[in-house]
């Protein structure tokens, strides 16, 4: 297993995913792996692995469904007290597999907005939103309400997640909100493209602003 995580972390170092993705097929210790490099959120190696779960999910999902099933449902069960071991990034992972195998899946995001009602889960739920938005498929109902009222969270972290998912939602009459933001001097930690960097959140609302008008 040592062996194992350390191809997949070298692989995650050279944002080689695809290579990852192609050893999931008929090996189940690949997704371990993979969980296990997600929790230091504050490397984009985490935020790699996150990535390539939804990825390595999808490579197996048409042939083999029921291990796909598994997978998730080790997810899920990872939130749980009873697992002994919290996945924290489990909202995110859950996002990804949704977003690459969206037909398969739809009776996830429900599940995922579930967990915003756990404080540290709401920032990786507000992410998973803003993911599921970006790949174009619709947000559960209660998604709107939780989103916009973490816009006026203290923590910047829960602020600027929840801009960024709005910004991927773009929800109809919520420019106010957004360009009451733009004086925010917060920032946070966000991925996108790969990368793992700094975002102010005034800047990010300028631009969301601007978006908003544009539309």
């Amino acid at each position: 297993m040592a062996t194992l995580r350390k191809e997949i972390k070298d692989a995650l170092i050279e944002d080689d995913l695809e290579r990852i993705a192609a050893m999931a097929p008929g090996n189940k210790r690949v997704f371990g792996a993979i969980m296990a490099l997600t929790y230091d959120k504050e490397n984009v190696i985490a935020w790699r692995a996150i990535e390539v779960m939804g990825l390595a999910v999808a490579t197996i999902a048409a042939d083999n469904p029921g291990m796909a099933r598994d997978i998730v449902r080790r997810l899920l069960w990872s939130v749980t007290e009873e697992s002994g071991s919290i996945g924290w990034s489990a909202p995110e992972m859950l996002a990804e597999v949704v977003a690459q195998s969206p037909g398969q899946f739809s009776d996830l995001p429900p599940i995922i907005m579930s967990l915003s009602e756990e404080p540290p889960f709401l920032p990786g739920v507000l992410w998973a939103m803003g993911r599921l938005a970006e790949a174009g498929l619709s947000l559960p109902r209660d998604a709107r309400a939780v989103i916009t009222a973490s816009l006026a969270a203290a923590e910047p972290g829960v602020r600027g997640m929840a801009l960024w998912a709005a910004s991927r939602a773009r929800f109809p009459g919520i420019g106010q909100r957004v360009e009451a933001m733009e004086a925010d001097r917060g920032s946070f930690r966000l991925y996108r493209n790969r990368a793992l960097e700094s975002v102010a959140i005034g800047d990010l609302a300028r631009q969301v602003s601007g978006d908003l008008q544009a539309k």
